[in-house]
């Protein structure tokens, strides 16, 4: 005589799979609120339902500024929702301040924001309308020169005597930063005056130097000026001032 055996699922069988089916619909609907909300789809109705309040603020700042300074340019975020932090709107507010060139933010669920500050470089210190200010290398003014700032700084002052529109500063700040690898560092530039275009004069320190330069020429007499720089001619000794406006010539002078 056969019987029917029939298998009964064992008792801790359903539980196991009700509490994964569980977790599984409740990260669904939390992955759906917050890529609804980052949307702009839910608004404010979040701020009462989500459990990812922020507990910490992370900032991460390159010099000139200071951890303190950019927190005081923030709202307060501490207690807020992840989930109401509109990361463009932070950025846009934080760019419209002196120096910051580049924010980046990170939401570190469940409580955690990370706010990421990097800076613009000075090149250069211009006087305008009797107050110095430093520029960056697009030639754009950061902000004004504080003495702060100014002591860790090496950078040449720039002047524009004449001809301001034809001068394309930006170029003239990347051939200053070129000028650093020719050199080997031996030299630093102290002044860069602008004249009548194309014609453009840098003032070096130790040793004092003035050097004449053709922003059209420039390149292809570099190799010249390093030569000079590196190994000056032995009949003269050290130079004080090199004329390098003309194409493939150089005229050197012991005294100015």
């Amino acid at each position: 005589m056969s019987e029917n055996v029939q298998s009964i699922p064992s008792p801790h069988f359903f539980p196991k799979w009700t509490n994964l089916l569980r977790f599984l619909i409740l990260g669904l609907a939390l992955g759906a609120g917050i890529f609804l909300n980052e949307q702009g789809f839910l608004g404010s109705r979040l701020q009462y339902l989500s459990p990812f309040k922020i507990q910490q603020v992370k900032i991460i700042s390159e010099w000139p500024l200071t951890i303190s300074e950019v927190q005081s340019w923030l709202p307060i975020l501490e207690g807020k929702s992840l989930l109401q932090v509109k990361p463009e709107e932070i950025i846009f507010s934080l760019k419209q301040r002196p120096w910051i060139e580049h924010v980046t933010i990170k939401k570190q669920y469940p409580d955690r924001l990370w706010i990421e500050v990097e800076t613009k470089r000075p090149r250069a210190l211009s006087v305008i309308k009797g107050i110095a200010y430093f520029i960056d290398p697009n030639g754009n003014v950061i902000e004004k020169a504080r003495p702060r700032i100014l002591k860790s700084l090496d950078v040449p002052f720039l002047t524009v005597s004449t001809d301001h529109a034809k001068w394309n500063i930006s170029s003239i700040l990347t051939m200053t930063e070129q000028f650093k690898t020719i050199s080997h560092a031996k030299y630093s530039i102290s002044q860069i005056i602008l004249g009548n275009y194309p014609y453009f004069k840098i003032f070096l320190d130790n040793p004092k130097l003035e050097v004449l330069l053709n922003i059209e020429n420039w390149e292809s007499q570099s190799r010249i000026l390093e030569s000079l720089l590196l190994d000056p001619p032995s009949q003269i000794g050290q130079p004080q001032r090199i004329n390098l406006i003309f194409p493939k010539k150089a005229v050197v002078s012991i005294h100015n």
